[in-house]
């Protein structure tokens, strides 16, 4: 099952200033493992130069990903985590973002680099059940 956390700039942002706020995602996000959900990462060629990108929350992660990362002893990037990177590119390059998730086109914002109360509670929900799903793989081994 797929389920995607989307975030678009709420206004349009020119090339070089994209390719800023990408790198300094890809900084962000370093140091993680990354394992509860993908880092914030943009795609290509959004037609009305909003940048567009998408997170997806890991509920199951395969058994080796899990060795793999208990093994690189750097701690998980969660749905919060990717949250708070999208935070501090707001805070840092002045761009808000709605939020958005395949089920719901409108959960909330990020704003001046503060994200809005009804999103942060359903993005921590969502974290919360990739821990529950953690817990109830790891009983099952």
């Amino acid at each position: 099952m797929g389920f995607t956390i989307y975030y678009r700039s709420t206004r349009p942002i020119d090339k070089p200033e994209a390719d800023a706020i990408r790198q300094a995602a890809r900084a962000a996000s370093a140091g993680r493992t990354w394992l509860s959900c993908e880092p914030v990462h943009f795609f290509v060629g959004d037609d009305d130069e909003h940048l567009l990108g998408g997170s997806k929350p890991n509920f199951q992660p395969h058994p080796d990903d899990v060795a793999s990362a208990a093994g690189s002893c750097l701690p998980d990037g969660t749905a919060r985590d990717m949250i708070d990177v999208l935070c501090r590119l707001s805070r840092e390059h002045g761009v808000d973002w709605a939020l958005s998730h395949d089920h719901d086109p409108a959960i909330g914002d990020i704003r001046g680099g503060v994200c809005d109360e009804d999103a942060l509670g359903q993005i921590e929900a969502l974290a919360e059940l990739s821990d529950i799903f953690g817990e109830l793989g790891q009983d099952d081994s």
